[in-house]
């Protein structure tokens, strides 16, 4: 590659505990293809430093989920995360590694790095919140949110990606469990400024993707926001794609006899909204896997084409 083409690879510091054998085998992929820059941050002011100091290079991303996010989450305050097309090469460092499987990123290191070094760049969608927070990918509020894994947590604190994250995030409650109890979580639910569920029934989870992330089960409920519908995405007035919108997928929950001001008995209701806002008495979320919370109040806004990654042909 020319020096335009060189990289700065951000190699999380937990991932060569973790996984060292992999983080090499990345290494020596990309050092053998195109010149560049290791750098290995301590803190997310090494971190912003690195990356001010990028200029042309590529910025690839050695580690888990909460390493993209702090590298995201800091070009986006720079107002960079849109024009910087970021290469991920996916290591589990206890913070997971689920983003870049959605995303169809290999889970091998060496085809990882391959990609990363490839040309094939994709924009997605993404959803920012109102305290600054990103979402790449989803939000889970409900059954399924899980805390971190104490251990793992304990053992990066301070040297790894997952400090960085937790430096930078909202703290995560210890109290976060798998299960929503036999009342449900009651929260107020709006999309694009309607109500589409309230407090009155209690609903089991809420499941927030771009970009298709969430998917219609045969049960599903659509219903329409605004003009646009669940299900595929279409404007009811212009034929829009949707483009811009976010899928919300509101599950009620079993103990509840109707779902919020909809008449389906328990059913799945699916639409797609650009905002949504959730009100509730400490519900925790997980965006892209990762919790935080207790919250009582959080507003996700869609960014369409808001990140770029380097993705297989």
């Amino acid at each position: 590659m020319s020096a335009e083409r060189s990289l700065l690879v951000i190699t999380d510091p937990a991932a060569r505990s973790a996984d060292g054998e992999s983080v090499r085998v990345a290494l020596d992929v990309l050092r053998a293809c195109a010149p560049s820059k290791i750098v290995i941050p301590t803190d997310p002011a090494d971190l912003q430093r690195a990356l001010a100091r990028r200029g042309r290079r590529r910025v690839v991303v050695i580690g888990g989920d909460a390493g993209v996010h702090a590298v995201a989450r800091l070009l986006d305050r720079a107002g960079e995360l849109g024009e910087t097309p970021l290469g991920i090469v996916p290591i589990d460092t206890g913070s997971g590694h689920g983003l870049a499987r959605a995303l169809g990123l290999p889970a091998e290191p060496a085809k990882a790095a391959r990609v990363a070094l490839g040309e094939n760049e994709r924009s997605f969608d993404l959803m920012s919140d109102d305290l600054g927070g990103l979402a790449l990918r989803s939000v889970r509020i409900g059954h399924g949110v899980r805390a971190g894994r104490a251990g793992a947590v304990a053992g990066m604190s301070g040297r790894g990606w997952r400090g960085l994250w937790d430096q930078a995030a909202r703290t995560v409650s210890s109290t976060v469990g798998a299960a929503v109890g036999p009342s449900g979580h009651r929260l107020r639910i709006e999309a694009d400024g309607r109500v589409v569920a309230d407090t009155d029934r209690p609903v089991l989870s809420v499941h927030l993707g771009c970009d298709g992330s969430t998917t219609p089960g045969p049960m599903m409920t659509e219903v329409t926001v605004n003009g646009y519908n669940g299900r595929n995405g279409t404007h009811g007035a212009n034929g829009s794609n949707g483009a811009g919108t976010a899928t919300v997928m509101i599950t009620g929950h079993p103990g509840a006899s109707r779902f919020g001001p909809h008449p389906a008995l328990g059913a799945p209701v699916q639409l797609r909204a650009h905002e949504i806002t959730v009100r509730g008495r400490d519900f925790t979320y997980a965006a892209d896997g990762m919790p935080t919370g207790p919250v009582h109040l959080r507003t996700w806004t869609v960014r369409p084409t808001g990140w770029r990654l380097f993705v297989p042909a």
